[in-house]
């Protein structure tokens, strides 16, 4: 009896989209098309640290769930660069992958993401939903 065994390749590109909804002040999903055809989740676990210049960097983690149910989780760097006159937000995020299952089972490493984040003005900005888009670059490799 003949198997075949197909080597899993070294590196996987993370190329996709994301478009972003905040849940609630500290939660957000994204409806995910590309490498992870999916759903993500992702909070902070930073509050936001000015840095000048209208930028704002913070810690997060994310949880990347693909229809196959491969699973990444990560602990993240991002950068908010506050609204221009047009009430948006550019949002890069830098995600290292802590924990890998699936079709991701035994790969690492680094990928990042920069996009469009609306940004609600006013007191009530924190109860109404902010939204966005993203688009991620990188690979992560077999470790």
């Amino acid at each position: 009896m003949s198997q075949r065994h197909t080597e899993a390749p070294a590196c996987i590109s993370m190329g996709g989209t994301a478009n972003l909804f905040t849940l609630t002040e500290k939660s957000g999903i994204g409806a995910m098309t590309g490498t992870i055809d999916g759903a993500a989740y992702g909070e902070p676990t930073s509050d936001p640290s000015d840095v000048g210049n209208g930028r704002y960097e913070y810690t997060m983690y994310h949880v990347f769930l693909d229809k196959d149910g491969s699973r990444l989780r990560t602990q993240d760097q991002a950068v908010l660069h506050t609204p221009t006159d047009d009430g948006f937000s550019t949002l890069e995020v830098e995600y290292r992958v802590v924990e890998a299952t699936g079709r991701f089972a035994g790969y690492g490493g680094v990928f990042r993401s920069r996009g469009w984040v609306s940004t609600p003005k006013g007191e009530d900005a924190l109860q109404r939903h902010a939204v966005g888009v993203v688009r991620f670059e990188g690979e992560i490799c077999r470790e």
